[in-house]
């Protein structure tokens, strides 16, 4: 086992059931709620025109971001040590910083979480979208059915896992959504944008 690998053995540790299990709870309910959004996306992906395409790229890609367990309520740590407790104890905050400081693994993350999501707001020119209709509609639908299955696995595996497990799972299924948002589709604003998200969530745990 590496040094740092222990080191987040220990920083989950002490993470008691009860808040575990919060998390947990919270991340299920961000599942159902994007496999909700993914069914409805799906059902009018292919009624959709060529002139709304991008329009509907923005909206599935602000949606699967915002359904991502990225808010203190799905992190186990926040759960425990946040609020009344101030961050005293918390291992993440030992072994990444404190989310709330400017340069802390965290910070830099959910930085440029947002920027991304900014990115694809404001990308509202729909001249944008330089690939043929019917070669946009196969990238978005395989974007819905790849991160419908991403998530079905993450939501049937969550139950099951200790503190250590589900911050990895957690993890591996962020890099994975974002790994899958259809930024070929977008200016390349968004493109840099994700390629810097991208880069950041390997600290994130």
């Amino acid at each position: 086992m590496t040094n740092r690998a222990k080191e987040l053995e220990t920083a989950a540790r002490d993470i008691d059931p009860a808040s575990l299990e919060a998390a947990k709870a919270a991340m299920d309910i961000n599942c159902r709620e994007y496999l909700r959004w993914a069914d409805l996306f799906s059902s009018r992906l292919e009624t959709i025109e060529p002139e709304k395409l991008h329009q509907f790229a923005r909206a599935l890609s602000l949606t699967l971001l915002g359904h991502l367990p990225t808010r203190p309520s799905t992190c186990p740590f926040c759960i425990q040590y946040g609020n009344d407790r101030s961050c005293k104890g918390c291992g993440y905050a030992a072994t990444h910083g404190r989310c709330d400081a400017d340069d802390s693994a965290f910070s830099l993350f959910i930085e440029s979480f947002q920027e991304l999501g900014r990115s694809i707001y404001q990308d509202t020119d729909a001249g944008r979208l330089h690939v043929a209709s019917m070669q946009a509609k196969e990238i978005l639908s395989g974007v819905l059915q790849a991160s419908r299955e991403l998530t079905v696995r993450f939501q049937e595996d969550i139950p099951s896992l200790s503190a250590l497990q589900l911050m990895g799972r957690k993890h591996a299924y962020i890099s994975g959504m974002v790994r899958m948002l259809p930024v070929s589709l977008f200016s390349e604003n968004v493109q840099k944008d994700f390629s810097i998200l991208q880069d950041r969530l390997r600290g994130y745990w």
